[in-house]
């Protein structure tokens, strides 16, 4: 806020007596310093609440914000986390986050059963404790489900 839109701000009696010289003035002009570093920040206010834009420190708060702390906070994971509120639950829902948490993207899951899945890894894939971990956290309760290598 600039030093002569917070006098406008001042009582009329202060304004009557405010000179560019007086000790007002220089108030007023250190008051101007003290808000240019906040009105940088608001300027880009929205940079905040984008993943792809937000300083790396702010990624926890935004998953937290969209109920997915509980993947992770890579920037990929956040932007796609209003769906996977939406599909939470169903086996696209699952294919969804085991691919934003992990990278793993040829993953097959099929329902063997009622309430039982069969998860298949590609072969050599290294975070089959990672996903055996998510796919607890994201399936239905009373599903059961194991997981193995694609043939």
């Amino acid at each position: 806020m600039r030093s002569d839109d917070i006098a406008l701000l001042l009582p009329a009696a202060y304004q009557r007596v405010l000179h560019s010289s007086g000790p007002l003035a220089a108030l007023l002009e250190v008051m101007e310093d003290q808000h240019a570093a906040s009105e940088q920040q608001l300027s880009h206010v929205e940079d905040l609440f984008h993943p792809y834009r937000c300083p790396e420190r702010v990624l926890g708060f935004l998953a937290r914000w969209v109920a997915i702390d509980h993947l992770g906070s890579r920037r990929d994971l956040v932007a796609g986390g209003a769906g996977l509120a939406q599909s939470r639950g169903t086996l696209a829902g699952l294919r969804q986050a085991i691919r934003l948490s992990t990278g793993v993207s040829d993953v097959d899951i099929e329902e063997a059963g009622p309430f039982h899945l069969v998860i298949r890894l590609p072969a050599g894939c290294e975070q089959t404790e990672k996903i055996r971990h998510l796919v607890q956290l994201e399936k239905p309760a009373a599903t059961t489900f194991e997981i193995g290598v694609q043939s």
